[in-house]
Formats: C-alpha cells, sequence, structure tokens
C-alpha cells in the first residue's frame, strides 16, 4: 500500500473525495499523508464484498476489502476499506 502512494498508483473514486472533504476537509496531499502512515496496528479485518459495486470503472473488483482503523493519524478517527486491483490501490471509503 505504502509503494502505491508514494508512486502515485492510486485511484480514489469521486464519491470518496466527496466524504474526505466532507469528513476532514481533506486535500490530496492529507490522503497520501494518512495512507503513508497507516500500520498493520491499525489493520482490523478483511470483509468480503457484499455485491460487485456499480462504480467498477477501474476494472474487475475483488472479493476482499481490507479494512483500517485509526485514531492517532492527523489527529483524526478514521475508517477505511481499499482493495487492490492490478498495480492500483482503490480506496473505496474513507470516513
Amino acid at each position: 500500500m505504502h509503494n502505491a502512494i508514494r508512486n502515485g498508483y492510486y485511484r480514489v473514486y469521486p464519491r470518496v473525495w466527496v466524504q474526505i472533504k466532507e469528513a476532514f476537509g481533506w486535500d490530496q496531499k492529507d490522503l497520501e499523508t494518512y495512507f503513508s502512515r497507516l500500520k498493520h496496528k491499525h489493520f482490523e479485518k478483511q470483509m468480503p464484498m457484499k455485491k460487485k459495486a456499480p462504480h467498477d470503472y477501474y476494472g474487475e473488483i475483488p472479493a476482499i476489502y481490507d479494512v483500517y482503523k485509526s485514531d492517532d493519524i492527523l489527529k483524526e478517527k478514521v475508517y477505511t476499506h481499499f482493495y487492490f486491483n492490478e498495480e492500483w490501490l482503490i480506496i473505496d471509503s474513507v470516513h
């Protein structure tokens, strides 16, 4: 995940940018900072996708999300899930 963020190999759904701006007021740099600071201790679980999302324009969606929770990065309590699709990190939710 860190390599994907560092190298710009990630995608954020437009609806997720709305979530991020409304919940935290973050911009792209804040989002990159947040994801670059996530550690294994923040890992919560893997969660199966209940259905294929209608917004699959980043290719085929896998069956599992990685779910992370943190309260010690950028002074925010954050719940996020994401998945990897080929070489891309797809950020599907940040709230």
